[in-house]
């Protein structure tokens, strides 16, 4: 008996073992071709000794942790809709439900977000019945003050941020805690209650940078004139730091010299203001402010060239168009009256071109797609970015309208307005989108059929035919492991024979069948006396190596049965994939792709409705400020007027005056 299939001669190097296994016993060679049929039909690769054998499935822990950590990437990778849509797939497929509270609260955070306040407080409210984690529950009544917070609630936020249930916060959430507790504050005037959440804040930090501007500014406007100044310049003497930071020192610095401005204390205002970036977002403030300054101690030639250099930049800003004025009266005071003349003439009709502009964009806002002027400049420069990502850049990049804007942007209530709109704009660009590839999806759906029903029937009868191939291998192998004798017998010298061995042998014993049927001649008998010992040596060859060959066949049939163990394995996950391939052709994911069509139709009829409905409001809000805009530059339009009607009469009066003399 030979050696039956070895595990590494399942490969094409392989092919030399083979070939001495075929002829070594039909049995073996049988089996062995059943083995290579079923692994050639199934493109199967072999599996190595050190992996299991079986897929391993992860436990329903470790599953939510594995889609808790992708909610925690999208959700910190400025992707909160992707974030916001995998929670709920989760919890649509059990994985993610109201025991899991982690997952619950960033849950309430993105409905918060999406300003759906009312199922974020569900929420907030069903893990505060909990008992959960201190950290867990104190974060989880921070995000139920911040909702409070953003709807207005002050005094509900604050009884919740002062009181105990918030303690056991990580640092930055707890500065977040005191930075809305001090806004609380600083609006209720309550400003030693704001002092105490403000020296809660460590220093250095963003949060504490922006608590003590705003306690500054709140102080001054109580008439605590010193001490906002001097919390203010804490703001302004930190150090340089990235865009935001820097142009909150010069809001500082603004804040500063605008109150010094307005006490008359002249020095210190411009000390303050010097400090203002020159290509910062105030600059055109502080070069107003400062040019002021000079120009209230009467020292007109400091004052005109900071004008002057306000005056080159955009007209539409209102520093700018106070500055067209303001330049030529400078003149005036130095009794330059001619380049007085000229600055007044100037203004005249700057401000006279900027009522134009004033008027096409009233005409502007009347068009359909003024707001798509204002949209996300990453969306138009085809971002990449979340459709529902919260911190879209929302300035505009055209439309004469938009330089007088900024003033409705700095509106809490147009911010919030214009920001809700954006993201209905989003959702619908995401529900067209959706609505696009559903024809393709359908379709793939119905090819998918198709094919399935054409090649199932043929897979179905393939598998049967390679699990009756399969179960008639291990029947063979089962079958030849009991035949192997426990003992070793030379009655039967070529099933104790290696593949060299027995091509020795199978000559020998044709050699004597041969000379068997030929004469009984002198000749004769020396060949068969001769023949006799060559069987003699081969059987002494055969029986010492028996031991060896025996343990090797033992070793190749029970590889044989590992390689059929392999082969059943894939024969099941291949009956799985036609299971699986079945359901799908009987799937009821056609009625329900044509359903979604429909509900998805109704979606953008519904969004366009209420985006119809808010960007009326928004127009109605940009008209108004377009107005007041155009009614402040007609006032100075007349002003100017006014100047130069008022230098021409003086000219002309002075030349009477002389004509007389």
């Amino acid at each position: 008996m030979t050696g039956a299939v070895a595990h590494s001669d399942l490969r094409p190097d392989g092919a030399k073992k083979y070939r001495r296994l075929f002829r070594a016993t039909p049995l073996i060679a049988a089996i062995c071709s059943c083995v290579l049929a079923v692994s050639a039909h199934g493109s199967f690769l072999v599996i190595g000794d050190d992996l299991p054998s079986e897929p391993m499935s992860l436990d329903l822990e470790s599953s939510r942790y594995l889609a808790f950590g992708e909610v925690i990437h999208a959700f910190y990778s400025d992707r909160q809709f992707d974030a916001l849509t995998q929670l709920l797939i989760n919890q649509k497929n059990e994985l993610f439900n109201e025991d899991t509270e982690y997952a619950e609260l960033i849950l309430g955070e993105l409905y918060v977000n999406f300003g759906l306040p009312e199922q974020a407080e569900a929420i907030f409210n069903r893990l505060l019945k909990k008992d959960i984690l201190a950290q867990l529950r104190a974060e989880t009544w921070l995000h139920k003050a911040a909702l409070h917070y953003r709807r207005g609630q002050l005094d509900e936020a604050a009884s919740i941020l002062g009181s105990r249930r918030t303690e056991g916060l990580p640092s930055d959430k707890n500065a977040q805690r005191h930075l809305m507790l001090a806004n609380i504050r600083i609006s209720q005037a309550e400003f030693g209650d704001a002092l105490s959440s403000l020296h809660a804040i460590p220093a250095g930090t963003r949060e504490g940078a922006y608590a003590t501007y705003n306690m500054g500014v709140a102080m001054i406007r109580a008439n605590h004139i010193d001490d906002g100044i001097l919390m203010l310049g804490g703001v302004l003497n930190l150090p340089p730091g990235d865009d935001e930071m820097n142009a909150l020192k010069d809001r500082a610095a603004l804040a500063i010299g605008l109150t010094e401005l307005k006490r008359s204390r002249y020095e210190p205002a411009r000390e303050a203001l010097v400090r203002v970036r020159a290509d910062g977002p105030f600059s055109n403030e502080a070069l107003l402010a400062l040019g002021l300054s000079n120009f209230e101690r009467r020292e007109f030639r400091r004052a005109l060239p900071v004008w002057l250099e306000l005056v080159r930049r955009n007209p539409s800003h209102h520093s700018v168009q106070e500055a067209l004025l303001l330049a030529p009266r400078a003149y005036e005071e130095l009794g330059a009256m001619p380049q007085s003349l000229a600055g007044y003439q100037f203004a005249a009709q700057t401000l006279r071109e900027e009522l134009l502009q004033i008027e096409m964009a009233i005409r502007s806002i009347d068009q359909a797609d003024w707001l798509d002027r204002l949209k996300s400049q990453d969306r138009q420069q085809g971002g990449h970015r979340d459709p529902m990502s919260a911190s879209a850049n929302y300035k505009a990049d055209s439309g004469p309208e938009t330089a007088y804007l900024y003033r409705l942007f700095a509106s809490h209530d147009f911010a919030e307005q214009f920001r809700q709109y954006m993201e209905l704009d989003r959702i619908l660009d995401m529900l067209k989108r959706w609505q696009g590839s559903l024809p393709a999806l359908q379709q793939t759906y119905r090819d998918q059929v198709a094919s399935l029903e054409a090649a199932l029937p043929a897979a179905r009868n393939n598998l049967v035919e390679l699990r009756r191939q399969q179960r008639a291998v291990g029947e063979g192998v089962a079958a030849l492991m009991v035949t192997i004798p426990a003992r070793l017998d030379m009655r039967q010298p070529q099933h104790l024979a290696d593949f060299e061995q027995l091509q020795r042998w199978d000559l020998i014993m044709a050699l004597e069948a041969h000379l068997t049927a030929l004469p009984n001649t002198a000749a004769y008998q020396g060949q068969r006396e001769r023949l006799r010992r060559v069987r003699g040596f081969q059987l002494f060859d055969i029986a010492s190596n028996a031991p060896q060959t025996r343990l090797q066949q033992q070793r190749d049939v029970a590889l044989a049965n590992g390689d059929i163990e392999i082969v059943d394995i894939r024969l099941a996950a291949t009956e799985r994939l036609i299971r699986d391939a079945s359901l799908h052709v009987r799937s009821n994911l056609g009625s329900r792709l044509g359903e979604r069509a429909g509900k998805i139709d109704e979606m953008i009829k519904e969004t366009e409705r209420l985006m119809a409905n808010l960007g009326q409001t928004l127009k109605n809000d940009a008209l108004r400020v377009l107005a007041q805009s155009r009614i402040q530059l007609g006032e100075q339009l007349g002003e100017a007027h006014l100047s130069i009607a008022r230098l021409q009469d003086a000219s002309v009066s002075e030349k009477i005056e002389r004509g007389r003399e």
